[in-house]
Order: structure tokens, then C-alpha cells, then sequence
């Protein structure tokens, strides 16, 4: 990296300009003029070269056979090899680091740097199924089995396929397997003819694999294979990146996402929009929450908010509004997510950062408890992903609850094929994420991907039946006569028996001097999950921080006041549960929950009142390192 003066660790933030549908490049044009890391190094004519990189923060070592998942490259075009020096003394190269170094084909697609989905895309597909009789007849069928209109199950079927065809075609979406965050190295690989004709073509060219199909870590070779005719020299400089994910690019209003063809956007927010430009720059859009309808909210029609400086809702009221209305006052329904895009996020220009908000309710006739959120669009595999927000306070000063979940959580970026988990045989595989039957159907090779915080009032206790008898009678609290909320860290790991402690029930998961209780609810349970309590005061801050250090082989939470003062609030490992490697997005919600999700039950969602006024929480970067 001679073109970059310094230490030896060079430390170069992304650049995220342009790149959600381009991919990432390190450095990129803007960083440099060269728009490349120039290398210099000294060889006698007549050699052979080649200059590889690899991420060394997120990586499995030389002798783990899974350490040809690593992020390692080398030219942008696999098909140049080794070069030959042609005149003895410093030898003047480039290379920059770019996302699918390895050219897999499984990461191509359609050309997507711009946005396909509008009007017109729609009706073309809406057409093809009406020309196409037996095409016709299968969603006629769709939309009766899934109680849809035929209209409404052509838009889904057309939305649906609109997506599908991104990943059919022949250009490489780089983006798909972005660069890791962290540091990397740099690696020069040197030899004679003799040698050069020993080194394997797989090794030349590191989109082709071995004789059993598989990848070949350059760096893995080079470290089991020695040759005193090659010499493999590590750069004494690495470079160290992170991506810094801010509002200023604006915020994409996905229209793919809306469920119905009746929708609005809000066009009063400012950098926010549907346009191209914001399809093809900004780094965050709009998520509207999946509405899960597994119990029905028995809601007190009641319109006040619980947190309030001036009237808030009493412990007296909630135990009076258990039985001041009948079956036919409450209401019967499910939480809510806009169908107005951009009114409930918005972004403020003053501090450069992303509102999220709850709407306040003032019609009794029109009640709603309405999530809202902010998604990324830029994706990676691994890395620290620490967000800088400002979530409302959460109970009063009763300690009650005002019904809302906050949460800081990953995601899959996508669920074709490009984007599957490693493949798992263990007990059959995967199970789907939506599949709650008592056999399910198992899966080897799956895309579902999550790993959470979520922040509820709850126990730090789960179910007493979980315990041993003999500490039962140490694992019970009211919760409701403290102001601790829970910070609920969770991996999704659909319940595949890949890691040799994978158990139900509680495991006792020792990290750092310290266990965490782990519960999974049953062994078809898809999820692993660590409570452990916090203060309600960290809300009352002008911002905090909340961490999800994401690795091959472990995850670790953390909360603070800052990123120097971080506390370990959960933590897991492969032993435990499966980790992901695929591609994640990040995503931070303010949603309504079903209390019943977290047993034993402290308040019930149906006795929380409708929130008066707008909930607002914000959003201020999220950094990946």
C-alpha cells in the first residue's frame, strides 16, 4: 500500500457511495487516485508472481477445513495468473480488494443498478399470466387458498417474480458477497518456472476448485505445502476497515415490500424517496415489520400514554382495567405496520439522523398499535455491527411497561439460492423458520438468518419448570417492582443438531468468567436465547450503544455508554448453536409484541392502552467493524 504513507496498519473506512447495487470496493476512486492499493516489492527477471489479500478478523485458521469460507482474493480478473517479472529490481503493481473475488457464478444475476420494480413491470407480468390460461388458473387457485382477491394475488405473484428474476442472468453482482469489515493482509507468492508448473491451476486461478469440487484457500496451501523454490511473503502493513452506515444518503421508500396494491407515500419527508437515486444511494430504507397473527391482542380501548411527564398510566388503572370491560369493549386485533411509506420515518436534517415513529392515537373508532423501523441495504458476513440510538423510554415511573419491543437485530439479506447457510446433514438439516409441526420437514441447505437483541419488560427468570426443584425457589421475581428491562439476545439457528452440545431446555454457557442461562423451548425450537436485565435509566440518555459482535464461531452482545465502555449482556458459541455465514442486513424496530412471547408474562399487551402521542426513538449510524 505504498500510495498510502503511514503506519503500518492503514486504516481506511468504505466507501459506501454508490455501492448497494455496484458492491464494495477497497479503496475506491474516490479514496485514492490510483483508485487501487499500489504494491512494490524486488524480484530477479525471469520470476513469477502473484499478490493475494485475505480478511484476517473474521476467518477460520490454515488447519480448519472451513477456512475456505474466508474472504480472500486477488486480481479482479481470476484469469490472470502469475505474472512474469520482466526486468530484475522493484516491481511496480496494483490491487484493490472487491466483493465475489473468487468470480462464483452463483452470486451473478440481472443487471440491477437500476430499479426494476414500478407500474409498468408490474402490469407486463400481470399481462403474460392473462395470455397464459393454465398460468391464470394456478393463481386463481393461490388466491383462494390464501382468501386473497385475484387482483391483490396478481400484484403479490408479479411483485414476487419481479424479484425472483435479480438473480437469473450473467452479470456479476459483486454485492452479494461484499468485502469484510476488519483488517487484512497481503501476501506475495514468488517462484521460479520449475515451481510455478507445481503450483495447481486452483491456486493460479482461485475461481476454480479441486478435485472434489472444492475451493482452495491460497493462504491454507501455501502454509501445508512448502517449497524452497517459492517464497510467500505476508506484507509487514495490513489494512484495517469498517463501514460506517449514516442516514446522509438518504432513505429508500421500498414500494416492493407493500403486501397490497393500495398504498400511499408520504413525499413530505425530506431525503426520503422512491426515486432512482435513492434506489440506487441511500443506505437505509423503510422495514415494515411481518405482522404475525399467532394470538389475537384483546385490547382495553383506552387511548393514553404510559410514559408520560404529565399523566401516566398507574399500576392502579392496569389492575382496574383487567376487568372494567367486557368481551365486547375490547378489541380484537393485531399490530399494525403502515400503509403509508415515510410517515413514520423520517429524517432529520439538524443531526443527521432517522426518526422512528409510533404513531399517537386519537380516534377511538380507528385505534392502532403500529410498529415501524429502518433497514440497511448494504450487506456483510460477520463483523461488530454497533448502533448509535436514542430508544424512548420504556416504563414509567410504576415500572410499567408501555408495550413497545426495541430491537437491534440482523437479518438475511436474501433468500435465493446465493445466499444459502453453510450445508448441515446433522439430524437432517434446517428446520424452515415458519414450520411449527411436530415433524417438521428438514432442510440441508436453507437461507433463514437472524440474530437479535430485543428489549422487553420481562423475568430474568424463564418458566420455573425449566430449573432444577432444588432452585426453584431462588428463580422467581415480581417483575413488576423493578425497573430492570431485559436485553433478550437470540441466535436463529433453525434447530439443526450441527454443534456437539445442542440441547433443550437451559444450558449454563460460561464466557469470560461469567455463565449465561440459554434457554431453547423445546429440540424443534428454532432459536437459542440469554436474558439478562438492564436499567430503564439507559433510555433516559441522549443515545446509547448496542452491539452484536458476530464471528465464524461465536457471537457476543453488548450495551454501553459509548463504544470504550461496553458490557457483555449475552454470549454463544458453535459448540452451542449454529452460526451463520451468510449475508446479513441490519435492522433496528420499535414493534408490538405479543406478551405472551416471553413467559412468565409481567404485563399484558391487551392491558396496555393505545399510545396517545407519537413514540419516537432515533436513529443516529450503525458501524460495522
Amino acid at each position: 500500500m505504498s500510495n498510502f504513507p503511514g503506519e503500518d496498519l492503514v486504516s481506511l473506512d468504505m466507501d459506501l457511495y454508490d455501492v448497494v447495487n455496484n458492491g464494495i470496493v477497497i479503496p475506491s476512486a474516490n479514496q485514492c487516485e490510483e483508485g487501487c492499493f499500489v504494491v512494490k516489492f524486488e524480484a530477479k527477471k525471469g520470476q513469477y508472481y502473484k499478490i493475494f489479500y485475505q480478511n484476517e478478523s473474521y476467518k477460520f485458521e490454515n488447519d480448519n477445513p472451513l477456512n475456505e469460507e474466508n474472504f480472500y482474493g486477488s486480481w479482479e480478473d481470476v484469469n490472470v495468473e502469475f505474472k512474469q517479472v520482466k526486468e530484475s529490481g522493484v516491481v511496480v503493481d496494483s490491487i484493490r480488494i472487491v466483493g465475489n473475488p473468487r468470480d462464483e457464478k452463483k452470486y451473478y444475476g440481472e443487471d440491477v443498478t437500476e430499479n426494476s420494480f414500478n407500474e409498468a413491470a408490474i402490469q407486463r407480468v400481470i399481462r403474460a399470466v392473462y395470455n397464459t390460461p393454465d398460468w391464470l388458473e394456478s393463481i386463481k387457485k393461490k388466491a383462494v387458498e390464501n382468501g386473497n382477491s385475484l387482483d391483490r394475488q396478481l400484484y403479490l405473484d408479479a411483485v414476487w417474480m419481479i424479484d425472483d428474476n435479480k438473480n437469473r442472468g450473467d452479470v456479476n453482482n459483486r454485492f452479494k458477497r461484499n468485502p469484510r469489515v476488519g483488517e487484512y493482509s497481503f501476501m506475495l507468492v514468488l517462484c521460479d518456472e520449475k515451481a510455478l508448473d507445481e503450483i495447481p491451476d486452483y491456486i493460479k486461478n482461485i475461481s476454480k476448485t479441486d478435485e472434489n469440487g472444492k475451493f482452495v484457500n491460497p493462504y491454507a496451501y501455501f502454509a501445508n505445502n512448502e517449497n524452497k523454490n517459492i517464497d510467500v511473503i505476508l506484507s509487514d502493513r495490513t489494512l484495517k476497515t469498517r463501514a460506517v452506515i449514516t442516514p446522509e444518503y438518504g432513505i429508500f421508500l421500498d414500494e416492493m415490500q407493500m403486501k397490497s396494491e393500495v398504498y400511499t407515500v408520504d413525499t413530505t419527508g425530506k431525503n426520503s424517496g422512491t426515486s432512482d437515486e435513492y434506489y440506487s444511494k441511500a443506505l437505509y430504507k423503510q422495514f415494515l415489520s411481518s405482522v404475525s397473527q399467532q394470538y389475537t391482542l384483546r385490547n382495553i380501548p383506552v387511548i393514553k400514554d404510559v410514559v408520560s411527564d404529565e399523566d401516566p398510566y398507574t399500576m392502579k388503572e392496569y389492575e382496574v382495567n383487567k376487568t372494567k370491560f367486557d368481551s365486547a369493549q375490547l378489541k380484537y386485533d393485531y399490530p399494525f405496520v403502515t400503509d403509508c411509506l415515510g410517515s413514520t420515518v423520517r429524517y432529520n436534517e439538524e443531526d443527521n439522523s432517522v426518526s422512528l415513529i409510533n404513531p399517537g392515537n386519537n380516534d377511538i373508532k380507528n385505534l392502532q398499535k403500529e410498529s415501524t423501523g429502518i433497514m440497511t441495504r448494504v450487506g456483510f458476513t460477520y463483523g461488530k455491527y454497533r448502533g448509535k440510538i436514542k430508544f424512548p423510554v420504556m416504563l414509567n415511573e410504576e415500572n410499567i411497561w408501555n408495550g413497545l419491543t426495541y430491537a437491534f437485530w440482523l437479518i438475511y439479506q436474501d433468500d435465493h439460492a446465493w445466499n444459502f447457510r453453510r450445508t448441515s446433514t446433522a439430524g437432517g438439516g434446517y428446520i424452515d423458520k415458519g414450520d411449527d409441526s411436530k415433524e417438521p420437514l428438514r432442510h440441508t441447505d436453507y437461507h433463514y438468518s437472524e440474530i437479535d437483541i430485543e428489549i422487553v419488560k420481562a423475568s430474568k427468570y424463564w418458566p420455573n419448570w425449566f430449573y432444577n426443584r432444588l432452585v426453584q425457589g431462588s428463580k422467581k421475581e415480581d417483575a413488576k417492582l423493578n425497573s430492570d428491562v431485559m436485553f433478550c439476545c437470540t441466535n436463529w439457528d433453525l434447530a439443526t443438531r450441527e454443534p456437539s452440545k445442542f440441547s433443550a431446555g437451559i444450558s449454563n454457557i460460561p464466557y469470560n468468567d461469567k455463565e449465561y442461562e440459554a434457554m431453547r423451548w423445546t429440540e424443534l425450537y428454532k432459536a437459542l436465547t440469554i436474558k439478562s436485565p438492564v436499567s430503564n435509566d439507559i433510555f433516559k440518555e441522549d443515545y446509547y450503544y448496542y452491539e452484536i459482535e458476530w464471528r465464524p464461531n461465536e457471537i457476543i452482545w453488548r450495551v454501553g455508554p459509548s463504544p470504550e465502555e461496553m458490557v457483555v449482556v449475552g454470549y454463544m458459541n458453535d459448540e452451542y448453536t449454529a452460526i451463520p455465514n451468510n449475508q446479513m442486513l441490519c435492522i433496528v424496530t420499535q414493534e408490538y409484541h405479543y406478551s405472551e412471547w416471553w413467559p412468565p408474562v409481567v404485563f399484558e399487551q391487551g392491558l396496555i392502552p393505545y399510545n396517545k402521542t407519537d413514540v419516537e426513538g432515533k436513529v443516529y449510524e450503525i458501524v460495522i467493524e
